[in-house]
């Protein structure tokens, strides 16, 4: 056993996998809450070498073959770009190690399973130290968002539907308060107040999209800071990972969703409401990164609603944790009562911060 997981099962899957050399060790690797994620160490003639190996939770994402084609689209995208190098613009990309009959997972008795060249020298970070690294990851999600610019998003398949829509949302969680199976909407009548009077901007990005005023693209969709892995010795962002909701979408989500998550001044489930809000030095960071990295692939129209994209983001999560709460906590894990609404509470909060704050946020986009 290692660490409450059976090692025979993840010997053999490691095994089935186009790997030289001999399989020395394996451990797990604390990262993320979806799938099992562990490292390997392999005896090779050139000396050890390491890789990542997950077990895919096929509960979250239920169609692993449409991920697994995602993946590897923009992966290959990647590739072409880079030429044969091993870098572009100082980036790397997490290759896919295909199984011994070539193909780009495995499907055993002990799960569904994929693996990547383990990239060394670098690390993830799940809170921002400072703005330099804030620019770097806006940077490095830019840089991703400038390279498949070119790629036909509509050769992706929507693995996970309606994720980047907020009308979805809403109805989600109007459906919620209409059933309140545990009778909670009595207790949180300000916090679902607060998403119906804000109920005309969960439309405005999909009306933008059906009039082709801003352009369907493909998306990374969890632009948090430790899906970005940065080099030990430079902090220079180094690699995008974690690909499994790449599809199409909106650019301005990726934004979005990395402010929300980058540049808020407290967790996500802080209790005080008063520490809430985002930082406005990180937030500048991260537009100058953004911007830097996508290099004039986005339009003026996409630039001009990026603080607003900041605020849909932040608001589309709080209605899904505020639908959870009221739905009986079914989707997100947790941890004392009141949690999700907890939750709900901190993004609708950023979401109030950002409208007081919206003048020096647009200077600060418009500017560019």
């Amino acid at each position: 056993m290692t660490d409450g997981f059976a090692l025979e099962p993840i010997q053999a899957a490691a095994n089935q996998f186009a790997i030289e050399g001999r399989l020395v060790s394996v451990q797990p690797l604390q990262r993320g809450h979806i799938h099992d994620t562990f490292v390997s160490t392999w005896s090779q003639h050139d000396g050890p070498r390491r890789y990542l190996h997950q077990r895919m939770n096929d509960k979250v994402f239920h169609d692993i073959p449409a991920v697994m084609h995602n993946i590897e689209m923009v992966s290959r995208h990647l590739r072409r770009k880079m030429a044969g190098a091993d870098t572009l613009d100082g980036f790397r990309v997490m290759d896919l190690v295909p199984t011994r009959e070539q193909r780009s997972y495995l499907v055993c008795d002990s799960g569904q399973w994929r693996t990547y060249s383990f990239i060394e020298g670098t690390t993830s970070q799940d809170h921002c130290k400072d703005p330099q690294q804030a620019f770097e990851a806006a940077r490095a999600f830019g840089w991703f968002q400038a390279q498949l610019a070119d790629l036909d998003a509509t050769s992706l398949r929507e693995t996970l539907p309606r994720f980047f829509s907020t009308p979805h949302r809403l109805q989600q969680f109007e459906d919620a308060l209409a059933e309140d199976p545990r009778n909670r909407a009595t207790g949180c009548v300000d916090e679902i107040r607060f998403a119906q009077t804000r109920h005309e901007m969960a439309f405005v990005i999909d009306d933008l999209l059906k009039r082709g005023e801003i352009p369907q693209r493909t998306v990374h969709g969890d632009t948090k800071l430790n899906n970005v892995l940065f080099c030990n010795t430079t902090d220079q962002a180094r690699c995008i990972v974690d690909l499994d909701t790449c599809m199409p979408g909106y650019a301005l989500y990726d934004f979005g969703d990395l402010v929300r998550f980058t540049a808020a001044t407290s967790d996500e489930d802080e209790q005080d409401l008063d520490k809430v809000g985002t930082d406005q030095t990180l937030y500048r960071a991260l537009v100058d990164g953004y911007l830097t990295g996508t290099g004039g692939t986005l339009s003026k129209r996409e630039i001009e609603l990026m603080p607003f994209a900041a605020r849909l983001v932040t608001y589309t999560i709080g209605l899904r944790f505020l639908a959870d709460h009221l739905a009986g906590d079914t989707y997100f894990k947790v941890h004392r009562d009141g949690h999700n609404l907890d939750r709900a509470r901190v993004q609708f909060r950023m979401v109030e911060r950002m409208e007081q704050e919206a003048e020096a946020m647009a200077v600060v986009a418009e500017g560019q």
